[in-house]
């Protein structure tokens, strides 16, 4: 057979023609950031899953083991400042994406889109996949001492979302953004049609250093106010979607919806991204040295929530980094991951299923790897690596081999 084209990924037959087609209607650097951003993700849950600091993932609190403190303090102070903004990034690309999707699509269409891609996704892994990893997890260690109907209809009824918080969030901002856009399309109909002059097209106003800043200014004291209720990290009631992320999360979409009309998917404006670096470093120091302060102090959990200078502290620099650096990220990742690579497509092409599957595969190789007498940090690195490795595949298997999957993942 012949070799597959420069640029394209190794699979055969149909399949390669079906991808070569997918890819070529994409923007390279958009899809490579993707599987940067997703790859990461997967990778710090499986770190997650060992460290004792911050308790944020399924299989922390049920951990037989934990990373050196020495590990931990350099990944807490070190690593997790670029961690804050990995998921503002995906939500800014998002709300880039909407507004055309919307326009191309009909606000009908786009809506059943949003529904089968997200929402269907969401609850088969909210009501079945994750608590089904939960109960396979906690039964053993005596944490899930009822049969599965007892533990999946608890009295408290909190619902697990997982890792696919994301992707319930995303979804109700989607379908709100689509209500209000189609709203404001009938309030403009129901209007006086405006003389020819006032259809004269305006001159549209740049998103400025400034603009950011105030955004970030209004997103801290919001995220302060939510994590009095939920702290960062913490459960957020019975639906587990991270409202401790929410303002940071809703600004950033906004900004992108804002930002498309001003052709940022192409490129930001080189000055703006320039400064949003150096407000992101800049933060990024003030971050690291804030949590080695809590964390010298013992008082990490007074950071995350509360009536505290600490927490007063890690709201305003976190809104920062997910401002100004989700945007620096973006400006980065459009000048140097602009090419095609050649497993890109494939890669690509399965990191939302990837994403999506992390679960069963990081939570899968961490039992495996239990009984093994081994350090923290050689399972860590394991479960993160083949947790990645795992996902990617499996997402890819089902793409390609399962009837109309393709168009869920």
């Amino acid at each position: 057979m012949a070799a597959a084209p420069a640029g394209s990924a190794p699979v055969h037959g149909d399949h390669r023609a079906s991808l070569e087609d997918w890819a070529s209607t994409r923007r390279p650097y958009l899809d490579n950031l993707k599987v940067v951003l997703i790859t990461a993700i997967i990778a710090f849950h499986g770190v997650l899953g060992y460290a004792s600091t911050v308790e944020v993932w399924t299989y922390t609190e049920m951990r037989e083991v934990s990373l050196h403190p020495a590990t931990e303090a350099v990944l807490f102070v070190l690593v997790s400042p670029f961690g804050l903004f990995l998921i503002p990034l995906l939500f800014l690309v998002a709300g880039l994406l909407t507004p055309p999707s919307l326009a191309h699509k009909g606000t009908g269409a786009f809506v059943r889109d949003r529904l089968l891609r997200l929402g269907v996704p969401f609850a088969i892994y909210v009501f079945l996949i994750q608590p089904s990893l939960n109960y396979a997890l906690q039964r053993p260690l005596g944490l899930a001492p009822g049969s599965y109907l007892d533990e999946y209809m608890r009295p408290e009824g909190r619902v697990d979302t997982g890792p696919l918080w994301f992707v319930g969030v995303l979804l109700a901002f989607s379908l709100g953004y689509a209500g209000a856009h189609a709203a404001l399309s009938r309030w403009r109909r129901s209007q006086p049609v405006p003389p020819p002059e006032a259809l004269q097209t305006r001159p549209t106003r740049s998103v400025t250093v400034r603009i950011l800043a105030l955004t970030a200014a209004v997103v801290a004291p919001l995220s302060f106010v939510v994590r009095l209720a939920y702290p960062y990290g913490s459960e957020s009631g019975v639906t587990d979607l991270n409202f401790w992320e929410w303002p940071a999360c809703l600004a950033v979409f906004t900004i992108g919806v804002v930002a498309a009309e001003r052709n940022w998917v192409a490129a930001i404006p080189a000055p703006l991204a320039r400064r949003c670096g150096r407000v992101t470093l800049a933060a990024v120091l003030a971050m690291g040295v804030l949590l080695s302060v809590v964390a010298s102090a013992d008082a990490v959990e007074s950071a995350l929530g509360g009536w505290s200078w600490a927490a007063a502290a890690f709201a305003v620099i976190d809104a920062v980094l997910g401002v100004f650096g989700s945007i620096w990220l973006l400006g980065v990742a459009q000048r140097h991951l602009d090419r095609r690579h050649r497993w890109g497509p494939l890669l690509s092409r399965s990191a939302y299923g990837a994403f999506m599957l992390q679960s069963i595969f990081l939570l899968g190789i961490a039992v495996v790897l239990r009984p093994v007498d081994a350090p923290a940090e050689v399972k860590a690195a394991v479960v993160a690596a083949g947790g990645v490795v795992l996902s990617y595949a499996a997402a890819w298997l089902l793409i390609s081999r399962v009837p109309g999957m393709s168009r869920i993942l």
